[in-house]
């Protein structure tokens, strides 16, 4: 029982990690970002997602306000590798709203707030999929709020910068495995013994776990933003590493097996204090906590012609902070430390817009990123790889200064071998190698819409 539980938790915490990090952050909160391939750190859009993109600018863009929805509908696969056999995931539509303000108080000075949910998502996966003992239905939801300031320093320099509260929300529903856990001491014909070893067959779901946890962290955001001419500047920004310490619950419901003991015992009765008050599979609690990593994001804007503007960024994300987290059970599960092994990611962006008219901007983008999941640790929470993006949209702005803007991203996700069973510490490079029994592929589509208004002569 204690593997069992250890694995359990395990899965909390690592997705955990995968709701803040999919190799390099997905920017889509802001339509017309989402459309130029989510470059702008050295001109951010002026729906007010500056906030986000660079708090610089708020010191230079008219006051605005900006409200908006993205949708980022996946679907995917697992093709085992020895028999072919391939497990679908249904296609979803996760949700993710956002709003932003800012307000230019004088010539130089400008404050904003921002409330995004850069990382809400579901992924469901089938009950007869062996990656249930991982996960078969995840839920993530952040909520970023951040207030801002913005000073323009000199004729040509901006600077910004605000604290980032965090609050975070994670569901983990998965199933647990007898013949990989542990027989009860004492009952084991030989060290290290699992049900497995007395007859139990693979894949005998006994329990049922939903792991779920709050947690709160703060940090801080910072910007700049620099116009080496009028038609070319350059930007930068950093995002803080944000610890966030995890409360929850784990619960267990024990499901019938309706087998029976070589002693004639039925297996299920024999299971049933495992999950009786003080039992290892009891209902708990557990904490843990998770520093979300650092970014940081330099990029450029030209203007070659009065009607187009270019703009490239580079982000660097630093998923190495991913390394370990510990895990502390309230009741009578073991303390454990799960090892999460990322690294760190890298991601180029390219965008373009064109003012076809002096209200109707038409948009593109490109976006490639590297992975943040070393090789053995790709799994059913949220299998990723290096990615492409193909980006495109348009933006309409009336003379009342109302705007519309829309945005897609069409995701091409490399095919990347994982696992569909937990990783435990400790292991060998052999051992970690055999986990990885298949090939995962991701479908993606993002498509965002934000309304927005500007107001002010600033």
């Amino acid at each position: 029982m204690r593997r069992s539980l250890v694995i359990a938790v395990a899965a909390l915490a690592s997705a955990a990690g995968h709701a803040h990090a999919q190799g390099s952050a997905v920017m889509t909160h802001s339509s017309c970002a989402v459309a130029l391939g989510a470059a702008g750190v050295a001109r951010p859009c002026d729906d007010g997602s500056a906030v986000l993109f660079n708090p610089a600018a708020v010191a230079t863009q008219r006051s605005a306000i900006g409200v908006g929805w993205t949708g980022v509908t996946t679907s995917g696969s697992f093709t085992y590798d020895r028999t072919g056999e391939v497990i679908d995931r249904k296609e979803e539509t996760s949700s993710v709203p956002f709003g932003f303000a800012t307000y230019r108080v004088n010539d130089r000075l400008g404050v904003g707030l921002g409330v995004f949910n850069p990382y809400g998502l579901t992924v469901d996966w089938p009950l007869d999929f062996e990656g249930r003992y991982v996960s078969y239905k995840t839920k993530l939801q952040n909520i970023y709020i951040q207030p801002t300031v913005a000073y323009q320093a000199t004729s040509w320099l901006s600077v910004g910068g605000g604290i980032d509260v965090v609050a975070a929300n994670i569901e983990i529903n998965q199933r647990l495995d007898l013949a990989t856990t542990p027989l009860p001491a004492g009952q084991a014909p030989f060290p290290g013994a699992t049900f497995g070893n007395v007859g139990v067959p693979s894949g005998t779901d006994f329990a049922n776990a939903v792991l779920s946890g709050d947690g709160t962290g703060v940090g801080f955001h910072l910007g700049a933003l620099a116009k080496v001419t009028e038609n070319f500047s350059v930007g930068v920004r950093y995002l803080s590493p944000v610890k966030v310490d995890y409360d929850g619950t784990a619960d267990f419901t024990q499901i019938p097996t309706n087998a029976t003991l070589p002693t004639g015992v039925p297996l299920d009765a024999a299971l049933a204090a495992q999950f009786a008050e003080n039992g290892p599979l009891a209902d708990q609690g557990i904490e843990t906590n998770l520093t979300l990593p650092a970014q940081l994001v330099v990029g450029v804007a030209v203007r070659p012609i009065r009607t187009l503007q270019l703009l490239a960024d580079y982000q660097w994300t630093g998923w190495s902070s991913f390394d370990a987290a510990p895990i502390d059970f309230q009741g009578n599960g073991p303390d454990q430390t799960l090892v999460l092994d990322y690294q760190n990611a890298n991601t180029w962006r390219l965008g373009a817009e064109l003012m076809a008219t002096p209200a109707l901007a038409l948009r593109g983008g490109f976006i490639y990123n590297t992975a943040a999941e070393k090789r053995y640790s790709v799994s059913p929470l949220l299998p990723e790889a290096e990615r492409n993006y193909i980006t495109a949209g348009a933006g309409y702005r009336f003379d009342n200064g109302l705007g519309i803007d829309v945005g897609y991203q069409h995701i091409d996700q490399s095919a990347r071998r994982g696992r569909v069973r937990g990783r435990s510490p400790g292991m060998t490079l052999e051992q970690l190698q055999a986990l990885n029994v298949g090939v995962y592929e991701v479908d993606a589509h993002v498509l965002g819409v934000t309304l927005s208004y500007r107001f002010g002569r600033r």
